[in-house]
Protein backbone atom coordinates (compact mmCIF):
# COMPACT_ATOMS: atom_id res chain seq x y z
CA UNK A 1 0.00 0.00 0.00
CA UNK A 2 1.29 3.25 -1.00
CA UNK A 3 1.49 6.34 1.43
CA UNK A 4 -0.57 9.00 0.86
CA UNK A 5 1.43 12.26 2.04
CA UNK A 6 5.17 12.67 2.39
CA UNK A 7 4.47 12.99 6.09
CA UNK A 8 3.39 9.21 5.79
CA UNK A 9 6.13 8.32 4.31
CA UNK A 10 8.67 9.72 6.15
CA UNK A 11 7.03 8.42 9.40
CA UNK A 12 6.97 4.87 8.27
CA UNK A 13 10.65 5.12 7.27
CA UNK A 14 11.46 6.05 10.29
CA UNK A 15 9.16 3.09 12.04
CA UNK A 16 10.93 0.76 9.63
CA UNK A 17 14.62 1.75 10.87
CA UNK A 18 13.67 1.60 14.17
CA UNK A 19 12.45 -2.25 13.67
CA UNK A 20 15.20 -2.82 11.70
CA UNK A 21 17.44 -1.82 14.79
CA UNK A 22 18.94 1.33 12.33
CA UNK A 23 17.72 3.72 14.77
CA UNK A 24 17.08 3.99 18.62
CA UNK A 25 13.59 4.10 20.33
CA UNK A 26 14.85 7.11 22.39
CA UNK A 27 15.09 8.80 19.22
CA UNK A 28 11.79 8.70 17.94
CA UNK A 29 7.80 10.21 19.07
CA UNK A 30 5.15 8.47 20.18
CA UNK A 31 3.63 8.49 16.72
CA UNK A 32 6.65 6.46 15.41
CA UNK A 33 6.37 4.08 18.56
CA UNK A 34 2.85 3.31 18.15
CA UNK A 35 3.64 2.12 14.43
CA UNK A 36 6.78 0.22 15.78
CA UNK A 37 4.73 -1.70 18.44
CA UNK A 38 1.26 -2.38 16.07
CA UNK A 39 0.26 -5.36 14.78
CA UNK A 40 1.41 -3.89 11.39
CA UNK A 41 4.25 -6.46 9.64
CA UNK A 42 7.28 -4.92 8.68
CA UNK A 43 6.80 -5.39 4.90
CA UNK A 44 3.51 -3.10 5.08
CA UNK A 45 5.53 -0.89 6.48
CA UNK A 46 8.12 -1.36 4.05
CA UNK A 47 5.28 -0.94 1.64
CA UNK A 48 4.50 2.71 3.35
CA UNK A 49 8.23 3.62 3.39
CA UNK A 50 9.47 3.05 -0.41
CA UNK A 51 6.53 4.89 -2.03
CA UNK A 52 8.43 7.62 -4.03
CA UNK A 53 8.00 11.10 -2.89
CA UNK A 54 7.60 12.43 -6.09
CA UNK A 55 3.98 14.07 -6.88
CA UNK A 56 2.67 12.98 -3.02
CA UNK A 57 1.35 15.85 -1.06
CA UNK A 58 2.87 17.28 1.79
CA UNK A 59 0.57 16.13 4.31
CA UNK A 60 -3.57 14.76 4.08
CA UNK A 61 -5.86 15.92 6.97
CA UNK A 62 -7.29 13.14 8.55
CA UNK A 63 -10.45 13.65 7.32
CA UNK A 64 -9.73 13.45 3.64
CA UNK A 65 -8.20 9.34 4.49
Amino acid sequence: MPAKSKRQQALMGMALAVRRGEMKRSEVDGAVLDIVDSDMSTKDIEDFARTPRKGLREWIEERML
